[in-house]
């Protein structure tokens, strides 16, 4: 857990005092510490005020629309923060929420949960997000290895992705996704084995989700749809890095086999 806390601490934004009594009370009968804000402003005053006191928190779940200052908002303050910004976010949002979502995880939320739920499903996403980062923090699971593709480059070591030479902001979660895929380059990845690598394998995830980081990704990194340079979409069973030409792919210690040297063999 973060900080010396024995039981995970989790704060709940809503400005739905139902919807913040039924997480306040279920996460709490389960485990978890938590706190509670009814808006924006009283999200970033609390913030604030835990990264004073050394910035024990493990998760936050955000109402996407909020009153003042949106979930988006939220979100970006908190990836900006060292202490917070590896913090995992689950987002509260309804079906009419689309452009603000894809807006939010653009911003760096890792799953949404849409309204209504279930307090069972309120549960497993939050146990499986604290798991998540848990888990990171004992082993990292990134390959460690500076991936040179000519004209796309991801550092694992510096955290950075470079498209023509340019830097592009990923969040963690888009990070993953093609680190995983460059690191099996010219391989199919199931859709279902992607969101594993992402969000583990006990309990399910909206596939819509990921198709929601997918579209964020390929964005950022200037990609057509009707001609993707570098990621390709296998309907109905995945997605594939092309083959690129030119460049090396420096592989470091303990990385997945898939990645090789290329261009001069």
């Amino acid at each position: 857990m973060n900080g010396n806390s024995l039981s995970p601490v989790v704060m709940v934004v809503d400005d739905e005092e139902d919807i913040l009594l039924l997480c306040r009370n279920v996460l709490s009968r389960e485990g978890f510490q938590v706190v509670t804000a009814r808006d924006g402003d009283e999200a970033l005053w609390m913030l604030r005020r835990i990264m004073g006191q050394g910035g024990n928190l493990d998760l936050v779940v955000l109402d996407i629309m909020l009153p003042v200052r949106d979930g988006a908002e939220i979100v970006r303050f908190i990836r900006g923060q060292k202490l917070l910004r590896n913090v995992p976010i689950l987002g509260l949002s309804a079906v009419s929420d689309v452009d603000l979502k894809i807006r939010t995880i653009e911003e760096g939320a890792d799953d949404f949960l849409g309204k209504p739920f279930s307090s069972r499903e309120l549960v497993a996403r939050a146990r499986a997000l604290v798991r998540r980062v848990e888990k990171v923090r004992e082993s990292p699971s990134l390959p460690r290895a500076r991936y040179d593709l000519g004209s796309l480059l991801v550092d694992t070591f510096r955290y950075e992705t470079w498209v023509d030479g340019r830097e592009i902001r990923l969040t963690p979660i888009e990070f993953r996704i093609l680190v995983h895929l460059v690191s099996h380059e010219g391989m199919v990845i199931r859709r279902e084995e992607l969101m594993k690598v992402l969000w583990g394998e006990s309990w399910e995830v909206d596939e819509h989700n990921l198709n929601v980081h997918m579209w964020a990704l390929r964005r950022k990194m200037g990609e057509k749809t009707e001609s993707p340079r570098f990621i390709e979409t296998l309907r109905g069973t995945g997605y594939r890095l092309r083959m690129q030409l030119g460049g090396t792919a420096l592989v470091m210690a303990g990385q997945p086999q898939a990645s090789r040297k290329k261009a001069e063999d």
